[in-house]
């Protein structure tokens, strides 16, 4: 899988831009504010219909222009598909070979991308929302199955907590509450039996892949995912029943699954340096991009923001070496696209003589 081409117009800072990128490895550097990150956010966007950095339509159009438009062409098993995106302040039309798409669950798997950027920190740093989001996500491309019963589930726990806000301001009876407790017991049980089922696999991978990078680097990954059945949820949500309704809220169900990074012992989230925090994204992005390749069969595009930034050169050598080992059918080596600032950095990384395709492009402000 690959991006054969990309245009912009009117995009952030992009007045009229056309790049052609490498099957290999593409390095786009320059200045800050030259517009580096706003070519893997347009790919992005183009590929799941939503951008990396900003749910503000408005900040993704130029300044004084009314819209923006973005093409890209993609290979998918030697077939080309062109993906075409018209932003507006309060809208946007994504179309796939001229057909519009109207529903962006449908987008999701059609070309996949893995992006690691400064904006994906709260994976390590942030809330458990954050790390929710990305195993959801990553589930999701995996197996339509996933995002179904994800979805039926959310619109269960969202039904329920309005019924909760209904009888704490006595807007409804509490007789109401068990046919909804009943609901989403069973949507719950089917999210986690799927839940546990990819954690599981998707930790075996990440600690097999911290593995191959070094084997003297101690990086877990803890949960609290449990597979749960009906009947021990149902008793649970009943018996929390009188709490949930002062609250208004649910406080039981995988809606408060959290998974926990642990360096040496300790948790990143508290005491990672930049450094180790970086390098961390930086292999679960690794382990997110094996998963899909597993899954779908091919591997993502990986999109590197900065990559090379916070860290040191002996840690940037290794994840060149790193890099260089995904091959699949279709190319030599899986299509990775990185920004950077300093050319320099990727140079002496050895990055550029690992991969037989290459080609660097220079933007300026």
């Amino acid at each position: 899988m690959s991006i054969d081409s990309l245009s912009l117009i009117s995009f952030r800072n992009h007045n009229s831009n056309y790049f052609e990128f490498s099957k290999g490895v593409t390095v786009i550097w320059g200045e800050n504010g030259s517009g580096k990150t706003s070519v893997l956010e347009a790919i992005h966007l183009l590929t799941s219909g939503k951008s990396f950095k900003t749910n503000k339509k408005t900040q993704l159009i130029k300044e004084n222009k009314k819209n923006a438009l973005l093409k890209a062409v993609f290979s998918k098993k030697k077939v080309k598909n062109i993906i075409a995106a018209q932003v507006e302040k309060n809208n946007s039309k994504i179309k796939v070979n001229g057909k519009q798409v109207t529903n962006r669950k449908d987008l999701i798997g059609k070309n996949n991308v893995v992006v690691l950027s400064p904006e994906e920190q709260p994976i390590t740093k942030g809330a458990p929302l954050q790390r929710r989001q990305f195993i959801d996500k990553m589930f999701s491309v995996s197996n339509k199955k996933y995002i179904n019963s994800l979805q039926e589930f959310n619109r269960a726990l969202r039904q329920r907590n309005a019924v909760l806000q209904n009888i704490r301001e006595n807007k409804e009876k509490a007789n109401q509450l068990p046919s909804w407790n009943n609901l989403l017991s069973d949507k719950a049980e089917k999210l986690w039996g799927e839940r546990v089922y990819y954690i599981k696999e998707f930790k075996n991978l990440f600690h097999s892949t911290v593995e191959q990078y070094d084997k003297t680097l101690d990086i877990k990954v803890l949960d609290t995912i449990q597979e749960k059945k009906k009947g021990e949820i149902l008793e649970i949500l009943n018996k929390r029943e009188k709490n949930d309704i002062i609250s208004g809220r649910t406080s039981y169900g995988p809606h408060k699954d959290d998974i926990s990074f642990f360096w040496e012992g300790k948790n990143l989230r508290d005491y990672g340096s930049q450094g180790e925090h970086k390098l961390t994204l930086f292999l679960l992005k690794v382990s997110e991009m094996l998963f899909l390749k597993k899954h779908t069969g091919l591997y993502p595009i990986l999109l590197l923001d900065d990559l090379f930034a916070k860290l040191d050169l002996e840690r940037s050598k290794k994840i060149v070496a790193m890099l260089s080992l995904f091959s699949d059918e279709e190319s030599k080596r899986a299509q990775t696209i990185i920004t950077t600032t300093d050319i320099l950095n990727v140079e002496n990384s050895g990055l550029l003589e690992k991969y037989d395709n290459s080609k660097t492009i220079k933007l300026q402000r």
